[in-house]
């Protein structure tokens, strides 16, 4: 670059906009970029890459964290969303991978900067924004999928850690997060790696190779191309053992009176040697029943195996004491059953994943004063995401009229005109009728049939589900920076892209496919094995959609030195912008008014079309009043389609009253408009779990009814929030302020210390259970008189149809509420130092202290600082309050380096109080249902989350002259196990999978090499 050019450029540097950003502080792929010369004006430039402070925390009054690629290369991090995991400011977790098949968003991941939840946090790819993807996080968040942004490239990742709505308009509330690529790449740069878990799973293969032409200041151009793909195999939780690869959880027990926690392997043995009654598994049993004259099933004898030649195949056969199949609760029970752990044979905890993606990008010197550049990305990201199979009795899924089949018998005469049918007192016991002698033939799947019984089913296929998913992003982008004129300064940008992602879910029941296939025999339920593809999809029918998303953008600011005050000029910019968002998410289960039964179980209905453009308007006035006092003035005008509007003012100041001391300050009043999803979603449903604790007594009249069956409700149960598109919402308005110290005792050590608040108002909310509802529903009979709530059954209990279900939704439209309020405390520090002629130390450390995160919706304060809370959005990650990073690199010679570093994320409070507990107290909690509890004494099983410690190692040397790296990763060198943690993420895993995932892997080594010529 050349002075002049550089100092037009830091002069741009300084306007608003995001695109400034990216012209003004991206540097070449060289590690350090030369200081202009002392004639233009070196004194007064911080340049933020390869800066003569060394640490881009000194560069701006608002704080910002930035991570370079050698900074990830020495961590041992390959992709921008394990980079924003380990962020310290990332107080409320990233998306784990695990939830790539459980959450919302299957395939994507999101940060949630401050203990926020991910609407948040904006996400940029070179100062510019990017398309959604298609599908919201909780069916209410818009999140920009991270896992799209191709890592080798990456120059590094900036976040700005204050409310930067002023300058970015909406979505900033929490913070921005900027993934910066490199200006200019000049030769040939492979990359190629492998990876494998010390216990030989989780393997990962990578590969990107990079070609770049051209020298920006000498010849005045560059192009480089760049691909890169990465694969890395599914984990099934069953690969570690302990409490997070079985059902059975009988063996966490407390005192003498508390008793032990349920085995819920199907047809499992209790702690105390008590068996419940047969259930489901992939082994069908039947029943032998006939009808009496009011139509009712009276049994005629006990279950068997349908196909008893085949026993209980590869599943465990157990025979029953003569006590235990007396005592069982389930009339009928056989002396033979067969146990299957599904936890252990089926469920997944991260997908199997594959990415590839390439780039292609050109930047030409027009003249000593304009740089243009045009870039094309495509990213395809895949992933396979298996679970467990449900059993053949179920309910479709909710965001419909819903069908529930809760007993299914099998009719004695099938026939091609067949007609599965609904009947009894809760209308959900199937049967087929239409057939006969006559008409029809005995049913095969009927052992009965040739007395005229029918045969009541209990069982589920042996057939797991499945989610793939194959999201495309496409995205251009260009822009041209420069000055003209008497010392003016310009940038135009834009951007368009799209994201198309394509859903296939297969193994999932049919309601109305299963009716039939039970009135006409179509589908084998003695040997499934033997079932044609048609039989199959037939009650499993594959369900493809495609859903997409598209963003276009178009910017421009014009920025001047208008005059000058002792400490520079004063200069003052204006931007113009525009952009247009869709989503265009169709339901993969949408609701069916002609046939209900024509739907599936499971899939969830959620589906939103929508689109607004939005205009801005910005201004930026920085006024250097003294060397030592810097201020500077920002304000946004949005105007959305949708019908919000808002004027976003910031203020920053910087003091410096000694060199080795910076005092820094901002002020920011925010706003997020309503997104997409909530204006336009249709009625959609997300889960929370829930308990019931018999010894409240607000639970023991439905205790005492369903006594017979307590496996209904036993181990949680889900309830289902069901929440639909509200277009008169108000815009989220946010008042956020930040104050600090930037001290530099030397040229080589920086240390910082700031103190962030933001609240907001008019907060946008699903509807939130409390106890009260609770306490409404189960007292009286399922009636709940809540202004504006609506509170739906459940699946009823198939041993006991006539008593109230468990609840099954509570719903609402999305609403604004009173305000949420976080605060905390960030600190980082670096260091260099020459410890002899060619060994240098440098060492980085970060962290974060969440002083208060909480709610507040009409009154009613739900904190979460420290606790498993906020479960409506961090899916019960939970908000630690503290995280801390620590990386320390010893270079020899430039030639070879060896790096460690340290991650910590503390413990919590296992309380959740916007899941029904109470902020750290732990007995109200255990009480209200919230916690696991033992069941004798309902005390809970645990009430303080563990905290995490985790220390990685990546060593490097280079030969040939620098040609060829050589490198290796030890992730996990301690081989941390997780920790027992039931309440977390809903206890799908039995540990916090936001903090404790790499722990879950164990020791993992990863060896690569690199060419570069």
């Amino acid at each position: 670059m050349t002075p002049t050019f550089r100092k037009a450029a830091l002069r741009g540097a300084t306007s608003l906009t995001a695109f400034a950003l990216l012209c003004g502080t991206a540097q070449a792929q060289d590690a350090t970029a030369p200081a202009p010369a002392a004639s233009e004006g070196a004194d007064d430039v911080i340049i933020v890459t390869g800066s003569i402070t060394r640490n881009p925390a000194a560069a701006t009054a608002s704080p910002v964290v930035s991570i370079t690629s050698d900074d990830l290369e020495k961590r041992g991090i390959k992709t921008v969303a394990d980079t924003l995991q380990t962020l310290t400011a990332n107080n409320a977790g990233t998306i784990p991978a695990s939830w790539s098949g459980n959450g919302f968003t299957t395939g994507a991941t999101a940060p949630s900067l401050r203990g926020f939840n991910n609407a948040y946090t904006l996400t940029l790819f070179d100062g510019m924004r990017t398309a959604y993807y298609p599908l919201a996080d909780d069916g209410q968040r818009n999140i920009v999928d991270i896992n799209s942004m191709p890592g080798s490239i990456v120059d590094r990742v900036d976040t700005l850690l204050d409310g930067a709505s002023a300058t970015y308009g909406s979505d900033a509330i929490a913070g921005v997060v900027n993934v910066i690529s490199k200006r200019q790449i000049q030769g040939l740069h492979l990359d190629a790696s492998m990876g494998v878990s010390q216990r030989g799973d989780g393997d990962e293969q990578r590969i990107n190779g990079t070609y770049g032409y051209g020298d920006l200041d000498d010849q005045g151009f560059n192009i480089y191309a760049n691909f890169e793909y990465q694969k890395n195999a599914a984990m099934d939780l069953s690969a570690r053992k302990g409490p997070w690869s079985t059902a059975d959880q009988s063996s966490i027990c407390g005192g003498p009176t508390d008793g032990c926690l349920t085995n819920n392997v199907r047809n499992g043995i209790q702690a105390d040697g008590g068996y419940g009654g047969i259930q489901s598994t992939i082994v069908p049993f039947v029943q032998p029943f006939t009808q009496d004259a009011t139509g009712a099933y009276v049994a005629q004898g006990d279950y068997q195996m349908l196909n008893p030649s085949a026993g209980c195949g590869r599943l465990n056969a157990l025979t029953l004491t003569p006590e235990q199949q007396q005592n069982a609760t389930v009339v009928g029970t056989p002396s033979v059953v067969c146990q299957q752990d599904l936890t252990n044979d089926y469920e997944a905890y991260t997908a199997r994943t594959k990415r590839i993606g390439g780039t292609l990008r050109g930047t030409v010197r027009l003249n000593d004063l304009t740089e243009a550049f045009l870039m094309f990305n495509y990213y395809n990201v895949t992933t396979a995401n298996r679970m467990a199979p449900s059993g053949w009795t179920g309910r479709t899924a909710a965001g419909g009229d819903r069908v529930t089949i809760s007993q299914i018998y099998l009719p004695a005469y099938v026939c091609a005109n067949g007609v599965g049918t609904l009947s009894g007192e809760a209308n959900n016991i199937l049967s087929g009728t239409g057939c006969d002698a006559s008409n029809g033939t005995l049913n095969p799947n009927n052992p009965f049939a040739a007395q005229s019984q029918s045969a009541r089913l209990l069982g589920m296929p042996d057939m797991p589900r499945y989610t793939y998913t194959n999201a495309k992003t496409y995205r251009i982008s260009g822009g041209v920076d420069g000055s003209f004129g008497d010392g003016w300064d310009y940038m135009i940008g834009a951007t368009a892209s799209e994201v198309t992602l394509d859903v296939t879910n297969t193994g999932y029941i049919n309601a109305q496919g299963l009716m039939d296939a039970v009135a006409q025999g179509t589908y084998n339920f003695m040997d499934p094995s033997a079932n044609s593809a048609e039989a199959i999809q037939g009650v499993f029918p594959d369900q493809h959609k495609r859903a997409t998303s598209k963003l276009a953008q178009v910017m421009a600011t014009l920025s001047k030195d208008v005059f000058e005050l002792p400490g520079g000029m004063v200069n003052v910019a204006i931007q113009g912008q525009y952009r247009y968002e869709s989503i265009n998410n169709p339901s993969s289960n949408a609701p069916n008014d002609v046939n209900p039964a024509d739907r599936y179980y499971g899939i969830n209905a959620i589906g939103v079309k929508g689109h607004r453009d939005v205009w801005s308007a910005a201004y930026e006035i920085s006024v250097p009043i003294v060397d030592e006092f810097r201020v500077k003035a920002d304000g946004s005008y949005d105007h959305y389609s949708t019908g919000q509007e808002n004027f976003a003012p910031k203020f920053e100041a910087e003091f410096q009253p000694i060199d080795e001391i910076k005092l820094r300050g901002t002020f920011t009043k925010g706003f997020r408009a309503p997104n997409l999803n909530e204006s336009f979603q249709l009625p959609s449903t997300g889960y929370i779990t829930s308990t019931i604790n018999c010894s409240n007594a607000a639970f023991q009249s439905f205790c005492d009814a369903h006594a017979s069956n307590p496996g209904y409700y036993e181990g949680g149960y889900s309830v289902g929030i069901t929440s639909a598109g509200n277009p008169d919402l108000k815009s989220e308005k946010s008042t956020s302020y930040t104050f600090g110290a930037v001290i530099q005792p030397t040229r080589n050590i920086t240390l910082t210390v700031d103190y962030w608040r933001t609240k907001i108002k008019n907060l946008i909310t699903s509807v939130n259970p409390t106890d009260e509802l609770y306490a409404a529903y189960y007292g009286n009979n399922g009636q709940v008189n809540m202004p504006g709530i609506t509170v739906t059954q459940g699946a009823p209990d198939p041993e006991n149809l006539g008593a109230l279900p468990l609840i099954g939704e509570v719903g609402s439209s999305f609403q604004n509420a009173n305000s949420m309020l976080g605060k905390g405390i960030d600190v980082s520090g670096s260091a260099y130092f020459g410890l002899t002629d060619t060994i240098t130390w440098r060492t980085n450390a970060t962290a974060s202290y969440l002083i208060r995160l909480q709610q507040d919706i009409d009154g009613t304060i739900n904190r979460f600082d420290g606790s498993l809370g906020g479960c409506n959005w961090t899916s019960c990650s939970g908000a630690p309050r503290f995280r801390a990073s620590w990386q320390n690199t010893l270079d020899f010679a430039d030639t070879t380096s060896v790096t460690l570093t340290a991650y910590y994320t503390s413990g919590y409070s296992s309380t959740a109080s916007d899941a029904g507990g109470t902020y750290k107290d732990c007995e109200a909690s255990a009480a209200a249902g919230q916690l696991v509890t033992y069941p004798d004494s309902g005390r809970a099983v645990q009430c303080h989350g563990p905290s995490t410690f985790n220390l990685d190692g990546h060593a490097e040397t280079k030969i040939a002259d620098g040609k060829f790296t050589l490198y290796a990763d030890v992730m996990n060198i301690l081989d941390g196990k997780p920790k027992y943690d039931p309440n977390a993420a809903y206890g799908i895993y039995n540990f916090n999978a936001a903090w404790q995932g790499s722990l879950f892997m164990g020791r993992y080594f990863r060896i690569g090499a690199k060419v570069d010529f």
